[in-house]
């Protein structure tokens, strides 16, 4: 889709961003006891992501958004593989330790700058979580 100047992009599909969570159970996924949590995670993101696209972001917007939550979604994953303990705890509560204190999981390959955009997609993560409504 492209942008038809700015401020003037068309709405984002949120049907098509929410197909595209689908996939990442098993994009997320180093074995099989991987992707149910994996699919708890995304169905906790989801109401995220309609909320994000009630807000009139841009569609750029969203799909960063989008991407900053596959990268959360997989840094969650990939720590349970090293602290297999916490496989029994529930999927909204590996969120909020994921984004605690409003910033997400330091990711190794990730420039200062996607690491700062990664962080403001954790504080909008952690105050939907927290929101009371």
């Amino acid at each position: 889709m492209a942008p038809r100047g700015r401020g003037h992009e068309r709405p984002a599909d949120i049907d098509a961003l929410l197909a595209l969570m689908d996939d990442w159970p098993q994009s997320w996924a180093g074995d099989e006891d991987d992707e149910p949590i994996g699919r708890h995670l995304a169905a906790v993101l989801r109401p995220f992501m309609t909320r994000l696209h009630s807000e009139k972001l841009s569609p750029r917007t969203l799909r960063r958004h989008l991407d900053n939550l596959w990268v959360i979604g997989g840094e969650i994953i990939r720590k349970l593989n090293y602290e297999p303990a916490l496989r029994t705890r529930p999927p909204t509560e590996l969120l909020l330790d994921a984004v605690a204190d409003g910033e997400a999981p330091l990711v190794d390959d990730l420039t200062e700058t996607e690491q700062t955009a990664l962080d403001a997609t954790a504080r909008k993560l952690l105050r939907f979580l927290t929101s009371p409504t």
